[in-house]
């Protein structure tokens, strides 16, 4: 790959213009094809939206028919007397089993094959069956082909199927019990016969395995007598394909669209109009469209796979037809139903190509006709920049911005001659220049050893003689500041010696101070740890002499209890003497009523003997509960004295405990006062102690100044010390030479 910095003009400009072109309209044309595209879409998903809604109405208008006509021949006395009379002349058949006689003659003799037994209407052997079967089968069999049902079915209350138009294999059989009980027109019987006047019962689509498991779907209604008691059931079988057919109206014959109807459990209650799809009651795949219609839920699908796994557009529309739980479903081919998009796609690709071709092409000639006189110039730039000045510039004639480059460059072509003329007076100004810088090097490199008398004699051109005079006085000002400085530096020396003396004296001295300042802090810090550990000794005593105090205290509440306690037991024992006077009480009039009871059994002889034993009996008894409450009373009232004794010795002994209490309390409040000196005197000494702290930080902070400054001035002398020998190294002939001091000979020998 290649750089675009390094492709040339002549080939980036066109390359510009087609890119720009090339872009812009493919812009357009894929803006273009977008709007389309939309707009298609749009009209198929209408178109869609439409086909749906036609399917969902002529489904909803079918059901809606069938229910009409269920309560037209309801309401018909026909249908009644139907249901009658067949059932009163099936007991009438001259025949051992008048069942099988119904099934040979009806289904296995008749002379029409199956899926036309209804031709047959009148057996012709004088049954009364076969005469009402003449009389209304062709009244049945004309509403069958009117309504598009498979079969119209008559039961009696007990289940019998009476009667059907179709003669299928269940005709004559029980519908209450068995297998016949559980299929769906068994079950759709059940309903309707429970249900009220005029309700319509339902079975969704499934397979009717009685009848070769043909899928259908059944609708009952009960048939009422005179009296308006329920007399039998009239149902009908609605075909798939009769639900398929209504689905189909609307659709066209490409075979691209599929419409049919799943239910809750996600079943087909329809078989696919395409063919080989799926039949009804076929599980269907958990496509995202399939649960949206078990969910009953209105929805689009721009892009699902469907039952056949192709890519579809799929559509759910839910139904609401009483007694059935469907929703519509929608699957039409994607790529059949955006064959236009395509189209249209292909359409832009090939217009924006043929753009393209042409763009370049134009792009390229137009490009041409700049890059050509750009190359001319380009030409002209590359001998200029040579040294060619005698080209010839061709263009200077146009009107445009290419004239306009080729007169400017015209114009430089002259200046570059000027200029190269001056370019020559430059040299010779170039060579008294350099002389001079010359001489100026030379003179600081002297400068540079340290040589402070290289004065530059020889004068200089005029435009450079104030660079010597400037040279030749910041010389002569030089020296005399290094005069100075030499100077000041035998000054600095001195100063820093006595400074060195006095600041080691003052070291010493502050040493010294600080020893004995940590000494002193020391024995205070001993002291004030002693004091703090009484005080912490009393501060317990205090706590020990608090809890002391509070356990007294807490005695005497006890004592005051027992006092009460006491008090309360010689109560009750008062209230027991009490009781037991009156249980002696009890006892004596007992004695005196059994001694009277005994006076009048002796009156009455030996009839009275029984009653004068138990009298003697009870006095007995009576006696003996005398005796025991003079006992009880005995125990009461020692009880009572020694009850007394004790309350009064607990009295002595809280009286004590009170007298204890006081003098606890005046020792606590001693020992809580020398616990407060104690803490006084601990918190004072910790105040010296941190004085006598600071005192001795501040102490050896300036000891460590007083070494500090002993060290600067050792290094200042030290430095004063370089500093002459510095100034020592330069020359400076022709000035004034000042001497070194004796104080600094040492030192220089040392350094030579």
């Amino acid at each position: 790959m290649f750089r675009a910095k390094k492709l040339s003009l002549s080939l980036k400009l066109p390359l510009v213009m087609v890119a720009l072109t090339a872009t812009f309209l493919v812009t357009v044309s894929f803006l273009v094809y977008r709007m389309a595209e939309q707009n298609i879409r749009q009209n198929v998903y209408a178109s869609h939206e439409t086909t749906a809604n036609a399917g969902k109405q002529a489904i909803a208008a079918l059901i809606d028919a069938v229910r009409r006509d269920l309560v037209m021949n309801a309401d018909q006395p026909t249908t009644f007397r139907a249901i009658s009379n067949f059932d009163r002349v099936i007991g009438m058949i001259e025949a051992d089993d008048p069942l099988k006689y119904l099934t040979d003659t009806y289904i296995t003799n008749n002379p029409n094959p199956v899926g036309e037994r209804a031709k047959l209407v009148d057996p012709g052997d004088g049954q009364y069956y076969s005469q009402s079967h003449n009389s209304y089968h062709p009244t049945f069999l004309r509403s069958l082909n009117l309504n598009g049902y498979e079969d119209i079915y008559l039961f009696n209350t007990e289940g019998r199927l009476l009667y059907t138009v179709m003669k299928q294999d269940d005709f004559a059989q029980d519908f209450s019990k068995g297998a016949y009980a559980e299929s769906g027109l068994g079950q759709v019987f059940k309903a309707a016969i429970n249900s009220k006047p005029g309700e319509i019962s339902t079975s969704d689509f499934a397979a009717y395995e009685i009848t070769g498991g043909d899928a259908g779907a059944f609708l009952a209604i009960p048939i009422l007598s005179k009296k308006k008691t329920i007399a039998g059931v009239l149902a009908v079988q609605l075909s798939s394909a009769r639900i398929a057919s209504a689905l189909s109206t609307n659709l066209d014959d490409s075979g691209h669209q599929n419409l049919f109807l799943v239910g809750a459990d996600g079943t087909a209650r329809s078989p696919s109009l395409i063919e080989g799809q799926f039949e009804v009651s076929t599980q269907l795949p958990q496509a995202p469209h399939i649960v949206a219609a078990q969910a009953h839920e209105d929805t689009f699908f721009e892009s699902v796979e469907s039952v056949a796994n192709i890519d579809v557009i799929g559509l759910v529309k839910p139904m609401q037809v009483p007694g059935f739980n469907w929703s519509l479903v929608m699957e039409t081919d994607h790529d059949t139903a955006f064959a236009a998009v395509h189209q249209i796609r292909m359409i832009a690709i090939a217009m924006i190509a043929a753009s393209v071709v042409i763009a370049i092409i134009v792009s390229w000639i137009a490009a041409s006709r700049v890059t050509k006189p750009i190359q001319a110039l380009r030409g002209v730039t590359n001998a200029l920049a040579e040294g060619d000045y005698d080209i010839d510039i061709s263009g200077e004639e146009r009107g445009d911005e290419l004239g306009d480059l080729a007169r400017t460059m015209g114009d430089f072509r002259d200046k570059l001659k000027r200029a190269d003329e001056a370019s020559e007076r430059e040299a010779e100004s170039a060579r008294k220049t350099a002389d001079v810088v010359e001489t100026m090097s030379e003179a600081l490199s002297e400068l540079e050893r340290g040589n402070l008398a290289c004065d530059i004699d020889t004068p200089f051109v005029a435009d450079y003689e104030i660079l010597r005079e400037n040279f030749n006085r910041s010389l002569a000002n030089l020296r005399d500041l290094m005069s100075d400085i030499v100077e000041a530096s035998q000054h600095v020396g001195q100063y820093s010696d006595e400074q060195k003396s006095s600041a080691t004296v003052m070291e010493k001295r502050t040493e010294s101070a600080a020893a004995t300042l940590e000494d002193t802090a020391n024995a205070v810090n001993a002291l004030s740890d002693g004091v703090k550990a009484t005080a912490d000794r009393a501060t317990r005593v205090d706590g020990v002499m608090q809890t002391a105090r509070g356990e007294a205290e807490n005695s005497r509440d006890v004592v005051s209890s027992a006092v009460e306690a006491m008090d309360q037991i010689q109560t009750a024992s008062s209230e027991i003497t009490q009781i037991i006077g009156v249980i002696d009480d009890i006892a004596f009039q007992t004695n005196l009523l059994a001694l009277n009871a005994g006076v009048e059994a002796a009156r009455a002889g030996s009839a009275g003997s029984g009653f004068a034993v138990v009298a003697s009996e009870v006095r007995a008894l009576a006696q003996r509960a005398s005796t025991a409450a003079g006992q009880i009373q005995k125990l009461t009232s020692a009880s009572e004295d020694h009850v007394s004794n004790g309350v009064d010795m607990v009295g002595r002994a809280g009286e004590a405990l009170s007298n204890i209490i006081t003098q606890v309390t005046s020792v606590s409040d001693l020992v809580t006062e020398i616990s407060d000196g104690v803490r006084t005197q601990s918190a004072g000494l910790e105040s010296i102690n941190t004085s006598m702290r600071e005192l001795d930080s501040v102490t050896q902070q300036n000891t460590a100044m007083a070494e500090e400054a002993a060290a600067s001035s050792q290094m200042l002398l030290a430095e004063a010390q370089s500093l002459s020998g510095i100034v020592a190294r330069f020359d400076m002939e022709g000035a004034e030479q000042a001497e070194v001091p004796d104080a600094f000979e040492d030192e220089e020998r040392l350094s030579a």
